[in-house]
């Protein structure tokens, strides 16, 4: 558990880090990418960075808050205009964390009660934006199960005991992310489901470089953050658009190809290409 006394970030550069978060899949014309991406980090670069995103969910999650939100989904299915920005802030946080799990640990993974937890939430969070009232009440049930004390408790277990990449690990973990999206984009075609793997790349890309400008603050990360946050948002609206031809029965998430936006796959291509894949 973080407190004050334990905490290394400020209340301000964890605010600065959720604003960043909350425009980090906004889709902005004319944005470029720096003329060299940042691509070399010392062991204490990953271990700030997992730190950063661990204070931001450990001191500005509330539990009873969440309680209380999940509490009234049960008995009415549905949120205020508040309420449900609460609850998105506070999924917004879980999923940042799932993110630092799977960037900056050795598993690259994230604990299985917390990556069900976020996976639960983002459930309910469908389930009452879409208007199912019965889904709704079932998942947050199931939500309000897992968030009581014990259940919150072994959660933050899990986190504490995470093991942190090298830097030198982290960097080739970044470039087999960029090459695996650099072998998709041969293809001219793909399923809904694979397109939804390469953006999960590149939102944990925009979730590196939040992390990271907010640390170490300059106008690289910054505008490398900037240009994963266009493709993160248009990649965002192609998949909501995606899964809706899948729920109308036009077209199959997992069996149905469909070739790639021609701008899209160039601004893909265009940080493919500038990637450094050696270490600088």
């Amino acid at each position: 558990m973080v407190t004050e006394a334990t905490a290394r970030f400020s209340d301000q550069q964890l605010n600065r880090l959720f604003e960043a978060i909350l425009v980090n899949d906004v889709a902005k014309d004319h944005v470029t990418l720096p003329e060299t991406i940042p691509a070399s980090f010392t062991d204490d670069v990953v271990r700030d960075c997992f730190e950063i995103s661990h204070e931001l969910w450990a001191r500005q999650v509330d539990r009873r808050i969440l309680v209380a939100l999940v509490d009234h989904l049960v008995l009415s299915a549905d949120l205020n205009s508040r309420e449900r920005v609460n609850f998105k802030h506070i999924r917004a946080k879980f999923k940042h964390m799932r993110f630092a799990c799977v960037l900056y640990t050795t598993r690259h993974q994230s604990p299985i009660l917390f990556k069900s937890m976020t996976t639960l939430m983002g459930h309910v969070q469908d389930a009452f934006r879409n208007g199912h009232s019965l889904k709704t009440r079932l998942y947050a049930l199931a939500l309000r199960i897992m968030i009581i004390s014990p259940c919150w408790r072994m959660m933050e277990r899990e986190l504490s005991r995470m093991k942190q990449e090298t830097g030198a690990a982290f960097e080739e973990y970044l470039r087999k992310q960029i090459s695996t999206l650099s072998d998709s984009l041969h293809a001219d075609r793909m399923t809904a489901h694979h397109f939804h793997a390469l953006r999960k790349i590149i939102s944990r890309q925009v979730s590196f470089f939040d992390d990271y400008r907010t640390i170490f603050p300059d106008n690289r990360s910054d505008t490398m953050a900037r240009y994963l946050s266009d493709l993160n948002g248009r990649m965002g609206r192609m998949h909501d658009d995606l899964v809706l031809q899948h729920a109308q029965g036009k077209q199959d998430y997992h069996k149905c190809q469909f070739t790639l936006d021609t701008a899209l796959r160039e601004k893909l291509n265009g940080l493919v290409h500038q990637y450094p894949m050696r270490r600088e």
